[in-house]
């Protein structure tokens, strides 16, 4: 039985490059200022810029913060179902999620 995919697929960074500049911004930033940062963008860019990140492991805790900003559907279409159904519940605390 083949595996689940639970990381994006490649072809979703390939499509969707993220500017090193917004990266250094993110990274550097406070968890209110990243909060802030995003709010400002549509949610398809948070849902690029949260995978990008967490298959990044010195981003993958910012990615999963963005994440949490996005519904599962954005996640799913960026970078496919399995691997945004996976990284949406990973950005949730456990009693959050609907059962």
């Amino acid at each position: 039985m083949p595996q689940a995919q639970t990381r994006p697929l490649p072809t979703a960074f390939a499509r969707y490059p993220i500017p090193l500049e917004l990266l250094a911004v993110l990274h550097r930033a406070s968890e209110d200022d990243v909060d802030a940062l995003v709010a400002r963008m549509p949610e398809t860019g948070r849902a690029r810029l949260a995978a990008y990140c967490t298959d990044k492991d010195h981003l993958h805790r910012l990615g999963l913060r963005i994440a949490g900003t996005c519904d599962e559907a954005a996640l799913a279409r960026v970078v496919g179902a399995d691997a945004g159904a996976s990284l949406y519940a990973q950005s949730r605390p456990a009693g959050m999620l609907p059962s």
